[in-house]
């Protein structure tokens, strides 16, 4: 009987299905809380079987417990609003950007569409190993540090999304600008440039919200980025995820409040729309692959935008 109880505990809280296990053993949406969190990115930690979410209010990174409440573990006073998340198992590291949308605890007019950082923590413990200020590379500007992808080497690609930029980051904290470019940005109120993106096997794909299209950005030889050609629109996307296939999923926040899966047959210049999900919460913002399969998470950012204030968020998992 122990033994049960502790299977299933396991089960809903971490997600660590046993092998050949079907989805009917994941839970098909976890409903969160955390005192006005309002978390924006998510990332999952497949070791220890555990969501990790950030917080666009508090500027922090969280562990979502076994009771789905949200659990501190990375409170440092440099981050504002923590946006994108990237767990690195191999090296034992969270990675979380770091900018200010004007509504965190720590907001400060200095800051606010100014702010463009990484840091990088442990994974066990959430104590500081490193912190860059990105937005230095790129003084001349407004800056949003979005969203984190990492290469197989543990190199970082954090989209600046007003500054219309990637920075590179090596596993030694060494940064650079990998490419920048005006078609990349966007401008406070009038939708983001550059936002999710995602390491593939031909390069990065970015979102650029702003535009409703994905970008290709290699990450070697002459070639310059190109948006990718998708046969139907695909809204406003936000956050990506790679699946296997040669398929990627996007979440669109706009009215349309869905999941599109697309594929690509051509290294990703091109994809096809094979699927377009109605989403059940408000606000979804991006996604995370789980033993169980994709998680979307709504952070009700709706709510915060709106003025208001929530203590709930949602992972729901994509059927």
């Amino acid at each position: 009987m122990l033994r049960a109880v502790v299977l299933t505990v396991a089960l809903t809280a971490g997600l660590v299905a046993p092998a050949g296990a079907a989805p009917a053993h994941c839970p098909s949406v976890i409903q969160g809380s955390g005192p006005s969190i309002h978390p924006e990115g998510v990332a999952y930690d497949a070791v220890r079987g555990r969501f990790l979410i950030g917080s666009v209010t508090h500027g922090t990174v969280s562990v979502v417990g076994p009771d789905h409440r949200a659990v501190t573990l990375v409170d440092d006073p440099r981050l504002v609003t923590t946006m994108g998340l990237a767990v690195d198992h191999r090296r034992g590291r969270v990675l979380v950007t770091n900018a200010d949308l004007g509504r965190g605890d720590r907001t400060s007019p200095e800051t606010r569409n100014q702010l463009a950082g990484l840091g990088i923590y442990d994974l066990r413990t959430g104590r500081a190993l490193h912190y860059l200020d990105l937005g230095a590379l790129i003084p001349d500007t407004q800056n949003f540090a979005n969203d984190v992808a990492l290469g197989p080497d543990g190199t970082a690609y954090v989209t600046d999304s007003l500054a219309g930029a990637v920075y590179r980051v090596t596993t030694d904290g060494r940064a650079d600008v990998l490419v920048r470019d005006p078609g990349l940005a966007g401008a406070v109120g009038s939708g983001w440039g550059l936002n999710g993106i995602v390491h593939t096997p031909h390069g990065l794909v970015g979102a650029l919200s702003a535009k409703g299209s994905l970008v290709r950005i290699p990450l070697w030889g002459p070639e310059k980025f190109q948006l990718v050609s998708v046969d139907a629109p695909i809204g406003k996307p936000d956050g990506l995820l790679v699946r296997p296939g040669n398929r990627m999923l996007a979440v669109d926040n706009t009215a349309a409040n869905r999941v599109v899966e697309l594929r690509s047959t051509d290294s990703w210049r091109s994809a096809v729309v094979t699927a377009s999900t109605p989403w059940a919460d408000k606000a979804p913002t991006t996604l995370a692959a789980t033993h169980c399969g994709p998680y979307a998470l709504a952070g009700r950012l709706d709510v915060l935008l709106g003025g208001g204030r929530s203590d709930e968020f949602v992972l729901r998992r994509l059927s």
